[in-house]
């Protein structure tokens, strides 16, 4: 007797529904969505510069690339989210997240570590939310240059950056005067003198240098 492990699938006679115009857009989008989501979570992001900090290097409002695959990237803490957006909604204040699951910090390993002198993105430690609570990595993010790494004994002399009492790598745009957005307060001016920072008195109203 023989048996036939596979069937042929008979064909069906009735033509094969074609999906409509708003079906097919609607997959390609969702499929745009998953992959640009994979692809900026694993692999590249793209970044605006915050703040002014780096600005002799990088203006605010700059674009750049980010990889994360050098230093490893992070599994997201909070996988329930808006995508595209980091913390808030736009043209709103709502949180474009849900902290209804959260997930421990893991990192995928990365093609190498920091160094000094790299350039780096991170969530700001510091948390500026009205709420005062957001998750690790819905916290603002900032670039800075890394100057030391763990087991580095890092000094300030006289204006001058040593690394193992060396002086370290000095940016070409290096700068050492700023000026105030805001009048300098009572509090300021006490934080100023602890830190030994001279404060000029040109422009001292509305604007202070520092």
């Amino acid at each position: 007797m023989a048996f036939s492990l596979f069937k042929k699938k008979e064909q069906s006679s009735e033509p094969k529904k074609k999906k409509s115009i708003l079906r097919e857009w609607l997959d390609a989008a969702v499929f745009a969505v998953v992959v640009a989501t994979i692809i900026r979570t694993f692999f590249l992001e793209a970044y605006t510069i915050p703040t002014p900090s780096m600005e002799g290097s990088l203006l605010v409002n700059d674009f750049l690339f980010v990889s994360k695959m050098h230093y490893g990237a992070r599994i997201p803490n909070t996988p329930l989210s808006v995508p595209f957006v980091h913390n808030t909604l736009p043209l709103s204040d709502s949180k474009s997240y849900s902290t209804a699951v959260q997930w421990a910090y893991k990192r995928l390993p990365g093609f190498g570590k920091v160094e000094r002198n790299d350039d780096v993105v991170f969530n700001w430690p510091a948390d500026n939310s009205d709420d005062g609570n957001r998750p690790v990595d819905k916290k603002e993010n900032y670039i800075k240059r890394c100057v030391g790494i763990p087991g580095d004994k890092l000094q300030i002399k006289n204006s001058v950056l040593y690394i193992n009492d060396a002086v370290a790598f000095t940016p070409k745009f290096l700068q050492h005067r700023y000026l105030t957005a805001k009048p300098i307060t009572n509090e300021l001016a006490t934080a100023i003198d602890k830190m030994h920072i001279e404060a000029s008195q040109e422009n001292m109203t509305p604007t202070q240098t520092v």
